[in-house]
Parts: C-alpha cells; sequence; structure tokens
C-alpha cells in the first residue's frame, strides 16, 4: 500500500515539476515523451508492487530472435 502511494506522489510530483515548465516553453515533442515514460513506469510499478507477475521481456526478444544466432554460427563454424 505504502510503495503504491509512493509511486503515486513520484508521478503527481513530476507532472507538478515539469509539465508546466515544458508547456509554457512549448516544447511538444518533449513533453509527450516524458507522459509516455512516465505513463509506462507508472503502470509497470503499479504492477509490480500490487503483485502482480510481469512477464520478462528478454524472453520475448529471445524467443524472436532465436533462430538468427543459430543460423549465423552455422555460417561462421
Amino acid at each position: 500500500m505504502w510503495l503504491l502511494i509512493g509511486i503515486l506522489l513520484t508521478l503527481l510530483w513530476t507532472c507538478l515539476k515539469e509539465y508546466p515548465r515544458l508547456w509554457k516553453e512549448r516544447r511538444k515533442k518533449e513533453l509527450t515523451v516524458l507522459t509516455l515514460v512516465t505513463g509506462v513506469a507508472c503502470t509497470l510499478s503499479t504492477f509490480e508492487s500490487i503483485g502482480s507477475h510481469l512477464p520478462n521481456p528478454l524472453d520475448w526478444i529471445a524467443a524472436v530472435l532465436g533462430p538468427y544466432p543459430e543460423a549465423v554460427y552455422s555460417i561462421f563454424r
């Protein structure tokens, strides 16, 4: 519970500190990237704090790229 409150307070602090400055300076691209990164980080942290099982992204990468290293190794043997 305290971890979730900490995550939300960090999100609130980031929004109050960075968003008005970026909006005033008309930095739309940076504002968009900050929104996306903050949203993803907050979502993943929230799921982790409530004990939800999150899959490892490296397993997905290994599954997609699995045949390619074997093909490259077979060429150089």
